[in-house]
C-alpha cells in the first residue's frame, strides 16, 4: 500500500517554497500508507537553467527525511513564482524491491526524467514489460514494478510523437499494457503544466 499526491498549480501564482509545502503536507496526512521510503518530483529546475526540466528527490525513510534532504537542496530558487507548475509525490510500503532511495517513487523513464510516475497497486505482468522493454534497449535502475509504467510510456511517446499524441494518449495506450490493480499519477517534461492520473 501506498500514497500518491499530486498538486497542479494552473493561473494562481505561487512561489517553489509554497508549492513544496504543499507536496510535503500531503505525504503527511497520507504517510500512514507506507513509510519505507518518499519521494517527489516537480518542475523547473535552476541548477539546470531550464524550466521544463523536472528535479526528484527521493529518500528511504520517513516524509520527514525527504523533508531534509528538500531543505539540503543546492541551486533551488525557492522564492521562484508559478503560475502554472506540476508536482508529484509519493509515500511507499514496499511490495516490489526493498525499501531504498532508488526504489522509492516517482520512478522515471530515463536519467533525463521525461517521464515521472507514482504508482500504488501492483503490476501483474511487470516482469514480461521489462522483458520486452529491456529488449528495446531501456536501462532499468529499480526493482520496482512502477518503473515499467515509466519506461513503457516513454517508448509509446518516442513511437508516436511525430503525430503529436497527447500526454492522455500516451497514458491511455501505456495503460492498456498493464494488467492488475492501480492507481497511478504522471509528469513530463514533454507536457509541462500537464499531470495525468489514472486507475
Amino acid at each position: 500500500m501506498c500514497g500518491i499526491f499530486a498538486y497542479l498549480n494552473f493561473l494562481v501564482p505561487a512561489k517553489r517554497k509554497e508549492i513544496l509545502e504543499i507536496l510535503i503536507n500531503g505525504l503527511k496526512r497520507l504517510e500512514y500508507r507506507g513509510y519505507d521510503s518518499a519521494g517527489l518530483a516537480f518542475e523547473g529546475s535552476e541548477i539546470d537553467q531550464n524550466d521544463n526540466l523536472i528535479k526528484m528527490v527521493k529518500c528511504k525513510g520517513r516524509v520527514s527525511m525527504l523533508e531534509d534532504e528538500i531543505k539540503r537542496l543546492e541551486n533551488v530558487n525557492y522564492e521562484k513564482e508559478y503560475k502554472i507548475h506540476v508536482g508529484i509525490a509519493h509515500t511507499r510500503w514496499a511490495t516490489h524491491g526493498e525499501p531504498s532511495s532508488v526504489n522509492s517513487h516517482p520512478q522515471r523513464s530515463d536519467l533525463d526524467n521525461e517521464f515521472m510516475v507514482v504508482h500504488n497497486g501492483i503490476i501483474t505482468n511487470y516482469k514480461d514489460i521489462k522483458s520486452l522493454l529491456e529488449k528495446k534497449g531501456h536501462k532499468f535502475e529499480s526493482e520496482t514494478d512502477t518503473e515499467v509504467i515509466a519506461k513503457m510510456i516513454k517508448h509509446i511517446y518516442d513511437s508516436h510523437k511525430d503525430n503529436n499524441i497527447s500526454f492522455r494518449e500516451c497514458v491511455e495506450l501505456t495503460i492498456q499494457q498493464l494488467e492488475g490493480a492501480f492507481a497511478l499519477c504522471l509528469m513530463s517534461r514533454h507536457f509541462p503544466g500537464e499531470c495525468v492520473a489514472a486507475r
